[in-house]
């Protein structure tokens, strides 16, 4: 991404982000996201720290949202056609303090919460000429806003501009907010895979949604 790619949509400017925003994407991270936070049995705070670095690692990558004071309201990570999403140039990656904060007893919650992420990203993973929206989230107070509309025109725009024929995403299949905000950007479901089981965050399959830009 661009800094060309800065954008001013009513009081909302979307622009790159840099690595000294990291903390404030983990914080809206950390309260936007409740399914990580049920699933890892965490607040919002402890699971900002366990994603920081993370977020360090995909700086490269995302967009931030903010209004009149630049104050970050909600964020996207979109990787384009032919790049990585983990592009960190800032050297070794720190990593997460899991066993710190969740301890040894809730480690078994890692593979219950993300197993069957990756069984849904495997049914319908992105595609050589597709961009992947890999999050985005919203601070809760801000909602209402547009601020998920403004961080998806320009990830869009972006990934038109890199030659993607669509932008693929994927959701839980029972995030029904999420499903109609992408449905009324154009997204819409592909793929749709049950876990083995309804772990601990009560997510119990993901659906695949594709917005084509053909």
């Amino acid at each position: 991404m661009s800094d060309a790619n800065a954008r001013c949509i009513g009081q909302i400017a979307v622009r790159r982000a840099t690595p000294d925003d990291v903390g404030s994407i983990a914080t809206v991270f950390g309260e936007a996201f409740d399914d990580y936070r049920r699933g890892l049995g965490v607040d919002a705070a402890s699971l900002a720290q366990l994603w920081r670095s993370s977020f360090g690692a995909r700086v490269a990558r995302t967009l931030v949202a903010t209004g009149t004071d630049d104050r970050i309201m909600g964020f996207a990570v979109a990787v384009m056609p032919g790049e990585e999403e983990f592009a960190t140039t800032s050297g070794r990656r720190e990593p997460p303090p899991f066993r710190a904060i969740i301890g040894l007893r809730g480690m078994w919650r890692m593979p219950a919460i993300f197993v069957p992420m990756v069984l849904a990203f495997a049914r319908r993973r992105t595609r050589p000429n597709e961009a992947y929206l890999s999050f985005l989230g919203v601070a809760p107070t801000e909602r209402g806003r547009g601020i998920a509309g403004a961080l998806l025109a320009v990830v869009e725009s972006t990934a038109r501009r890199a030659g993607a024929t669509g932008i693929l995403l994927h959701t839980a299949r029972e995030n029904n907010a999420a499903r109609r905000a992408y449905g009324r950007a154009g997204y819409r479901v592909v793929a749709t895979t049950r876990g083995p089981w309804r772990g601990p965050n009560g997510v119990d399959g993901y659906v695949a949604m594709l917005r084509s830009l053909e």
